[in-house]
């Protein structure tokens, strides 16, 4: 069975639309939904916004299912030139820039001792057709210079508030995980709200056609 990891419904809507997918309720009150895609049973999360309701979505999926891999998708920002609003990008490692020892232990931001890593890595052989990134969480949303600047620093090029974390549960559970995520906005655009939710609409409605391409090209 596959694991689908999503931080908002808007961003599963057309999967569960093109699946007629089942919805239940997790213990941990988290909403499931359960279909099957190009012959893939698949059970889909939605975690809510946030790294903890993140890791707690991943962690209740590997408990209570036998997940083969997981896949987490969803809407991001970026920072700089190799990045396109309304773009898709596979993600070829994560990090966690919220997540800072550097002043304690002299060790760089990111830095998980526990891992001996700032970096998380997701497979990307399913992702192919798709240009590769390096993505930064944290649990507060990126809009401060010093953030930019921190995430440039750490060689990341998109940034959201789930996908670190949903990474480093996987890595933690020896469980094979797989990352793409669209752009809404990048930093310094100066779009206003109104256009952020319409790239978003735009975002949400291409993540279907994508988990169709990674699992019938690969079946």
């Amino acid at each position: 069975m596959i694991g689908i990891i999503v931080a908002l419904h808007s961003e599963a809507e057309k999967v569960l639309s093109n699946t007629n997918a089942k919805a239940n309720t997790a213990k941990n009150g988290k909403k499931l939904y359960f279909g099957t895609i190009s012959n893939n049973d698949f059970v889909l999360i939605e975690s809510g916004i946030g790294k903890v309701n993140a890791a707690l979505s991943t962690q209740y999926l590997i408990d209570n299912f036998q997940i083969d891999y997981i896949i987490n998708f969803g809407s991001v920002g970026g920072i700089d030139g190799k990045t396109k609003i309304l773009g898709y990008y596979a993600v070829d490692r994560c990090c966690q820039y919220d997540f800072d020892l550097s002043a304690l232990d002299s060790v760089s931001v990111g830095y998980i001792q526990d891992y001996d890593t700032v970096y998380f890595y997701p497979k990307t052989d399913r992702l192919s057709f798709l240009p590769q990134l390096s993505l930064a969480s944290s649990d507060h949303f990126t809009e401060k210079a010093t953030d930019i600047e921190t995430i440039s620093a750490l060689g990341c090029s998109i940034f959201d508030m789930e996908g670190g974390s949903i990474a480093q549960v996987c890595t933690a559970n020896n469980v094979p995980f797989y990352v793409f995520k669209g752009i809404t906005d990048t930093h310094g655009s100066g779009n206003d709200v109104n256009t952020f939710y319409k790239n978003l609409r735009t975002v949400c409605d291409g993540f279907y056609d994508i988990l169709l391409k990674i699992l019938t090209e690969n079946a």
